[in-house]
């Protein structure tokens, strides 16, 4: 292991809800700035920092930067090569250089050998499989089968979802949470639904109302597959010439223009790459359109709705359960369903109905600010392992 990177001495927080300082341990593969996943390790970083807490992360990378945070830092080495055998030797590392670092409660963001609450992000790879076989076929069906990559990850989740590796766990949606109980023999009172947060004054509506000419629809994030571009792409072939797509992340693009020059909107389709400033994405954006076939939750959903854009989502993402059907966005039950996904989005064309939607989607942001985010992990925490404010046996 690396040499630690130590904190400054933090003042004892206030005797709050949150009871006395206690040393986390936060576990994932990258301790990086871009990410759903990275972007929200970042702010539960900040969070606890702010509350007084003593923060550990557990990483086999990191930004340069993460030292000067005050963060003390713990190199987890990882095999070189395929995932599927990256990610377990991330787990059996992960569990050695935990188990010397003397925290009192280890909270992770990977699926490991070695925590107390895990954090299912990406939810139940069982159930992905499961809903992925719906929407694939041919070759891409075969390939799914005999990719080495899912047996590994359904080995490692089996692992991590069993009461003698994990004492609870966090789920990002209550159908996230029914799909790990209905797969796996967790206790119910062992899995708590925590839905995300976002920071309110950075992700703000735009200070101007864009113009509706063109209309600009936004599809952000990695994974398009399985976060739906290509019913979007469907959709918007659908719909009046004013609307524009630009998709923000990684991934093969060449499919998606092919399939949009079959249905004659290629020239409204930009691919824009990674996005460094999402407030600024967001605000140049009408209505962010999310219609994946599997996702936990999604904070580009809520970071968007923070900034004032409704929200055309599938059932099948978390973050619908935050949307109140025409009010703040709109729920297609089958993301494949391209008619009923052009009908959601079109309902958004209107400039009034979309400036109430607007409104609204702000207003379930402001709901779920990231310290009650934060405030609601701490509280889970203490209620499963026990702590008040006494380490562990042997912690130190």
């Amino acid at each position: 292991m690396h040499p630690q990177d130590r904190a400054p001495a933090l003042s004892p927080p206030s005797d709050d809800v949150h009871g006395p300082r206690l040393r986390i341990g936060l576990v994932h593969q990258r301790y990086v700035s871009f990410g759903g996943a990275e972007r929200y390790m970042d702010a539960l970083v900040t969070g606890l920092q702010g509350l007084g807490h003593e923060v550990h992360v557990f990483a086999n990378r990191w930004d340069p930067r993460a030292s000067e945070r005050g963060v003390i830092l713990h190199r987890v080495p990882m095999w070189p090569g395929a995932s599927w055998l990256k990610l377990p030797s991330f787990a059996w590392n992960c569990a050695r250089v935990v188990a010397s670092a003397g925290c009192d409660v280890v909270l992770s963001l990977e699926r490991t050998w070695r925590q107390d609450i895990y954090r299912a992000a990406g939810g139940c790879h069982r159930a992905w499989l499961d809903q992925r076989s719906r929407y694939t076929t041919g070759w891409r069906r075969i390939g799914a089968r005999f990719n080495p990559l899912h047996p590994v990850l359904l080995w490692m989740e089996g692992s991590t979802f069993s009461p003698r590796h994990t004492r609870g766990i966090i789920a990002l949606s209550h159908r996230g949470r029914a799909e790990i109980l209905r797969y796996y023999p967790l206790a119910p009172a062992q899995i708590e639904v925590i839905h995300l947060g976002v920071d309110l004054d950075r992700y703000r509506p735009a200070a101007q109302p864009l113009p509706d000419n063109p209309f600009k629809l936004l599809f952000v994030g990695t994974g398009w597959e399985r976060k739906g571009l290509e019913y979007v792409v469907r959709a918007l072939a659908r719909l009046p010439g004013r609307v524009r797509l630009q998709v923000y992340g990684k991934g093969r693009t060449a499919p998606y223009l092919r399939l949009a020059g079959q249905l004659g909107c290629a020239a409204r389709i930009e691919f824009c790459g990674i996005g460094t400033d999402m407030p600024r994405i967001y605000q140049g954006g009408h209505v962010l359109v999310h219609p994946a076939i599997y996702e936990p939750f999604g904070n580009v959903c809520l970071e968007a709705m923070a900034c004032g854009l409704p929200l055309v989502t599938s059932r099948i993402t978390g973050a619908s359960e935050l949307v109140q059907q025409h009010r703040n966005g709109w729920v297609v039950e089958d993301p494949a369903d391209i008619p009923g996904l052009a009908s959601a989005i079109e309902c958004f064309l209107d400039p009034a109905r979309r400036l109430a939607a607007s409104r609204a989607a702000r207003e379930t942001a402001e709901a779920h600010p990231f310290a009650l985010n934060v405030e609601r992990t701490l509280a889970f925490v203490r209620r499963i392992c026990g702590l008040k404010g006494i380490q562990r046996e042997g912690a130190r």
